[in-house]
């Protein structure tokens, strides 16, 4: 068909197919938004725990096969210290997501970047000595020799704390860099005065220690006041014979002071991870214990780093519903769908919905045109007929029985294109009728 002056611009494509990549656009944008905005989880992350075959350590090997369990692998890092766990968790290039540690080496500016998962436990702190009368007050330790772990460990930097708050840290003081086991070691012999070390009544190394005549348990005589003014201690108390029930160790009520161990992550750890590594916590720290209740670990407590919203989630609101009947990763992808998939879609509702509209006007649209193409060619016969004009008003419908010969639609729209063809026909009779008449 030639084209002429009226003739409309035709789509060189179907209808169908332009639907089609339609469709095949919103759901590309919307996959591509679900990735970027909230990817699947990794299936691989590292933890920094202590040096190896310590409490922390056992604590990392526990989360380690409990998230194996959901095909999630847990890298266990250890490190001589609890610093070396900071600086690891803050260097984003190390790799390092999570961190089992105690309190006392956060920076201000470490809430930028890390978060708290909650505590995990309160460490006794056993403090033993030698010495003829016993010891209940911190300002007693001038002039020993101490025993507090070696330096740069959370032990160390704990106790020199509280004996800065007791005011019991002078030029007389004397630290021993010693590890546990030879701090017990050189507290039997003699050669230091005291020996401080976080332990669990079960360590086989401090039962021995509790019975060995002439070595004597610090009872805590400041305790409470202590745990409220040095952040991360906590007041707890041995009662008596709890150590040793037969042998009656102690022989009495005693109060100690606790380290409180806590998880830390980076806040770019996937939030389902974070879920994850919680209910690791819980599964591992769940248990009645000599100095907790059931159901007192993990726990959400005043912490010196904000609770990460998952963990805020978690505490407040428990496992999810899906959580409870699936596994991890079905239950990853149903939030995903729930808090992700369905609100995108309810923001498509409306573009969905007028794609029955779109549908039509991709097919009737060139039978609207031929419409107003005849129209505009029955008002000029009526306005002004000019005889003269009679060749090109017969052309011009010439092109456009043409053109209607040629359109195409599908069963749905015959009747528009049956309406169209009367329409010619009756621009024909009005043209012969003119040519006719003249």
């Amino acid at each position: 068909m030639r084209r002429s002056w009226w003739t409309p611009w035709r789509w060189p494509w179907k209808p169908s197919l332009i639907l089609m990549l339609w469709a095949a656009l919103v759901l590309a944008i919307v996959y591509l938004t679900y990735r970027v905005v909230d990817p699947l989880p990794p299936r691989h992350f590292a933890i920094a725990a202590g040096i190896a075959g310590t409490g922390f350590d056992d604590t990392a090997r526990q989360y380690a096969r409990i998230l194996a369990r959901e095909g999630v692998t847990l890298e266990i890092r250890n490190y001589a210290s609890s610093v070396e766990h900071f600086d690891a968790l803050r260097d984003a290039r190390s790799g390092v997501q999570a961190a089992i540690t105690n309190f006392g080496f956060t920076h201000p500016r470490d809430t930028e970047t890390l978060a708290s998962l909650g505590g995990v436990s309160d460490t006794p702190l056993f403090i033993l000595s030698r010495t003829a009368a016993p010891m209940t007050h911190f300002a007693q330790f001038r002039g020993k020799r101490l025993a507090m772990g070696m330096p740069g460990t959370s032990q160390r930097s704990l106790m020199r704390e509280v004996l800065k708050a007791t005011e019991a840290l002078d030029a007389s003081t004397r630290f021993v860099d010693l590890n546990y086991a030879d701090s017990l070691g050189a507290l039997i012999a003699g050669t230091i005065d005291v020996a401080a070390f976080p332990a669990q009544l079960g360590d086989p190394l401090l039962q021995p220690a509790l019975g060995t005549p002439g070595i004597r348990l610090m009872n805590v005589a400041q305790a409470e006041a202590i745990a409220k003014t040095v952040p991360g201690v906590k007041h707890i108390v041995l009662w008596r014979g709890l150590a040793n029930l037969p042998r009656d160790i102690p022989s009495a009520d005693t109060d100690l002071l606790a380290f409180r161990t806590r998880v830390l992550v980076r806040k770019d750890l996937h939030p389902a991870l974070q879920y994850l590594l919680l209910e690791a916590m819980r599964e591992v720290h769940g248990a009645p214990g000599p100095f907790n209740r059931l159901g007192e670990f993990p726990a959400e407590q005043p912490n010196d780093l904000p609770l990460s919203p998952t963990a805020e989630a978690f505490y407040r609101s428990g496992p999810s519903f899906w959580g409870r009947y699936t596994s991890f990763w079905l239950t990853s992808l149903v939030d995903r769908i729930v808090f992700f998939v369905i609100p995108i879609v309810g923001m498509l509702i409306p573009v969905l919905g007028s794609a029955p509209r779109v549908y039509r006007w991709l097919h009737v649209r060139r039978i609207d045109q031929l419409h107003r193409a005849i129209g505009r060619l029955e008002r000029e016969l009526e306005e002004a007929a000019n005889a003269a004009r009679l060749l090109e008003y017969r052309t011009r419908l010439a092109d456009i029985a043409s053109a209607v010969r040629a359109v195409k639609v599908a069963r749905p729209f015959a009747a528009e294109l049956l309406l169209l063809r009367l329409h010619v026909r009756m621009a024909q009779e009005d043209v012969a009728r003119m040519d006719a008449g003249n």
